[in-house]
């Protein structure tokens, strides 16, 4: 193969290409939401009334040796940084007070030890001359009163403690939940999701008890979910119809962990499946048809269907169950994967497949995938999760929002899409699977992060209203190593992306991190629906769209370049290369042309008792041209010597034109031009073409001007003032990936990027593939 003479190419920023970030003020204009006059006073009298009416109940809300807790709700507008923190300034008196948490969108939870320090409070805000920016931005203060979600009688509880920003103060808080909930004659238990996520499970909640739980120092009171079952049909044909490849221990696999319902080991998984440590069921507690299906799926679903969904024929499985058959919670099955994980190290790429029953919240993280974040961060992996299934397809309606635990930051999230098209129109072909939930998840972050097909449903009839109106078509794989069945579900779309990721860290020789994997695998994302569906309905059902195979992914034609850049950027400190290796070939006509890709993906510090602010870091990254450099003659010249003049941001939106967007339909599977900023979004992506910048714009894209990357971190105030607190350096690990092509496949951009490299002196290297490893598609 050409391609293989072209693989991706691993650059360093050089020294000059460090710079430091001198703190400023916002440019945004606040003045048209700033009180005056008679309004403000109207507003510091209230917020002044609001403290008169916390005070009152003071005695009545004591809890002896803990601080009370408030919640402070802001305007829309005054969500920024600059605003929170001066609003967190006016309850920050003294020692134990300030603020603990964030719930929602916009309101802040904050913490006072005394009446005394109220008091000082209170007189902050009735001075509206001082304070008008806090004052203005404020709607309401109230005692804190947990979020509960009401009884239900065949459920289990969780109460998940409030946090005072102390570890001694939160172990007291525990202790006191669980005394007086024993004190009441409430059963009770304190259950470790990881080191720091904890909740008490109770068995039931009545009305009556309600009214006193609501009094103890918790945050919330929800249900504790149910693993849901899949949903499936059965055509059952014979395996001997089929040739079946053996496993082979002379050759290399791709490797991925199956956190699910455990696996038979029968002629279709021997040797390709092994049982990992840290499985806590036996063989007859485990109905492992679920699990058979994927890993007969990983390893002979190529063959079966005569596909080609993956590179390397076969797959490598550690298997470690963490479903029993009689089924199980959320507590327990974060407690098996924490325990599956921590046992098998060798194990970079874990696959989940398993769902809970209710969909996430719009504004709140749900400490399941709080506590699926905290594992992948503590133990080094990778864990792609289903986005989870909905039957509303049968009552004519869409598929609703992501099941609980889908939306994990750090996982790749997988929905579902269609590999054909029925003759109903039920199903249509690189669409959304019927089944398949969408996002996004809290905070409007993309998820799923990718689509995969997970097997169709073709109608049997224009009027399909019940599981018996559709037949189970494509994805082919066996429960039990003696039949074949069809089954559909984002269960077997997203093992699918957890092999293809397990493919990339094999071929590259397990060289890059797993930032890097994930960011490669968003990379090579596209769209392949026709005609193309609408930007926002895009992103919420198929995210950044179906991976491409991984040996196409690492490597480019001689008319495309991929260039990866590997880093952690301290707070403080920007990178800003100047003499970007954008390859000359490409201008034509006097101007730069090319199709760009543009993915940033990194590991941002996340905090749960932060609501819709649970990413407190985020990464800018800008793409460009500028006009020239020149030296910098002001103070800031001892930290950035040298700056750009006549910036161009080729990532902003509002630089393309509709009209030019509309002549190059044939690139609509690859464009992806979203809201510039996608700001404390952990995954960014861009994907544009240079002919469709706005014809009054094109001046900036002329052939003498000159190619920038400029990354840039911020943080959230509480982020921040936790560093200060533990002393602690606040930095994001990052992995940006930037392909660029010429749509006409004559330039060399490969020979030509590399070219620039070698001019500007970066430090730069090919990935080494293994030759060792036989790609069969």
């Amino acid at each position: 193969m050409d391609n293989e003479k072209n693989p991706l190419i691993q650059f360093s920023a050089r020294a000059q290409d460090n710079g430091k970030t001198i703190g400023g003020g916002s440019s945004e204009d606040t003045t048209a939401w700033l009180l005056n006059g008679s309004e403000l006073v109207k507003r510091s009298n209230q917020l002044t009334a609001n403290i008169d009416q916390i005070t009152s109940e003071w005695e009545n809300t004591n809890i002896e040796g803990l601080p009370h807790v408030l919640k402070a709700t802001s305007i829309e507008k005054a969500q920024a940084n600059t605003h929170q923190g001066q609003i967190v300034s006016m309850f920050t008196v003294g020692e134990n007070t300030g603020q603990v948490g964030f719930i929602g969108e916009q309101s802040l939870i904050l913490k006072v030890d005394s009446k005394a320090k109220l008091q000082k409070i209170r007189n902050n805000f009735s001075d509206y001359t001082n304070n008008v920016h806090p004052i203005s931005a404020l709607t309401g203060i109230e005692t804190f009163k947990p979020q509960v979600t009401e009884p239900d009688n065949n459920s289990e509880y969780k109460l998940i403690p409030l946090t005072y920003d102390d570890a001694s103060t939160d172990k007291l808080a525990i202790q006191i939940i669980q005394s007086r909930l024993t004190e009441n004659n409430i059963n009770n238990e304190l259950i470790t999701y990881t080191d720091n996520l904890k909740i008490i499970k109770v068995p039931t909640i009545t009305p009556d008890s309600l009214k006193f739980i609501r009094t103890l120092p918790i945050r919330a009171v929800e249900p504790i979910e149910k693993v849901t079952l899949p949903f499936r049909f059965i055509n059952n044909l014979s395996v001997d119809d089929f040739p079946i490849q053996e496993f082979n221990p002379e050759q290399k696999y791709p490797l991925i962990g199956l956190l699910d319902s455990g696996i038979s080991i029968n002629k279709l998984t021997k040797g390709w499946v092994v049982r990992g440590k840290g499985a806590h069921y036996s063989n007859d507690e485990l109905d492992t048809s679920h699990g058979t299906y994927i890993a007969t799926l990983l390893i002979h679903g190529e063959t079966f269907e005569n596909i080609d969904d993956s590179s390397i024929n076969g797959c490598q499985i550690v298997d470690v169950p963490v479903l029993p058959k009689v089924g199980a919670n959320e507590t327990e099955l974060i407690q098996n994967i924490k325990h599956a994980i921590e046992q098998n190290r060798n194990v970079r790429i874990w696959n989940l497949s398993l769902s809970l029953t209710s969909e996430v919240s719009n504004s709140e993280y749900s400490i399941f995938a709080s506590a699926l974040d905290q594992i992948q961060h503590d133990y080094k992996v990778l864990i792609c999760k289903s986005a989870g299934n909905d039957p509303s397809f049968m009552n004519n309606s869409s598929a609703g929002g992501l099941s609980i635990g889908a939306e994990s930051i750090r996982a790749i999230t997988v929905g579902a899409m269609n590999r054909n098209s029925d003759r109903f129109g039920y199903t249509i072909k690189n669409h959304p699977a019927l089944y398949s939930r969408h996002g996004p998840a809290p905070a409007s972050v993309v998820k799923p992060d990718v689509t995969h097909f997970g097997g169709d449903l073709f109608a049997t009839k224009s009027d399909a209203s019940k599981l018996s109106d559709f037949d189970q078509v494509s994805d082919t794989a066996s429960t039990d190593g003696k039949h074949l069945t069809h089954m559909v579900g984002t269960s077997f779309s997203t093992p699918k992306v957890a092999k293809n990721l397990a493919e990339l860290d094999l071929l590259t020789s397990k060289a890059y991190t797993l930032l890097t994997l994930k960011a490669l695998e968003v990379h090579s994302a596209s769209y392949l629906e026709t005609p193309a569906m609408d930007d926002q309905k895009r992103l919420k059902f198929l995210g950044y769209g179906k991976p491409d195979n991984a040996s196409k992914t690492v490597f480019s034609s001689s008319y495309a370049s991929t260039l990866i850049l590997q880093g952690k950027l301290q707070k403080g400190q920007h990178v800003d290369i100047m003499d970007f290796p954008f390859p000359k070939v490409l201008v034509k006509d006097g101007h730069y042309t090319g199709r760009i890709k543009v993915t940033l993906v990194y590991d941002p510090i996340l905090i749960q008792n932060q609501g819709s602010e649970y990413c407190q870091s985020n990464l800018e990254v800008k793409f460009g041209t500028y006009d020239e450099k020149k030296d910098t003659t002001d103070f800031l010249s001892r930290f950035n010597p040298v700056k750009r003049v006549g910036s161009f941001n080729t990532l902003l939106k509002g630089q393309y034109g509709k009209r030019q967007i509309s002549r190059n339909l044939k690139y609509a599977g690859e464009r992806t031009l979203i809201k510039y900023g996608q700001k404390y979004h952990p995954v960014k992506k861009y994907a544009f073409d240079l002919s469709e910048i706005k014809p009054s714009l094109t001046k900036n894209i002329s052939g003498d001007k000159q190619w920038f990357l400029f990354l840039e971190g911020h943080y959230r105030n509480y982020a921040e003032k936790d560093s200060i607190h533990h002393q602690t350096i606040l930095s994001i690990p990052y992995s940006l990936i930037i392909t660029i092509e010429d749509p006409d496949g004559q330039a060399q951009v490969y020979d030509s990027t590399v070219q620039e490299l070698d001019a500007n002196n970066f430090v730069h290297s090919n990935v080494s593939v293994d030759n060792n490893i036989h790609i069969s598609n």
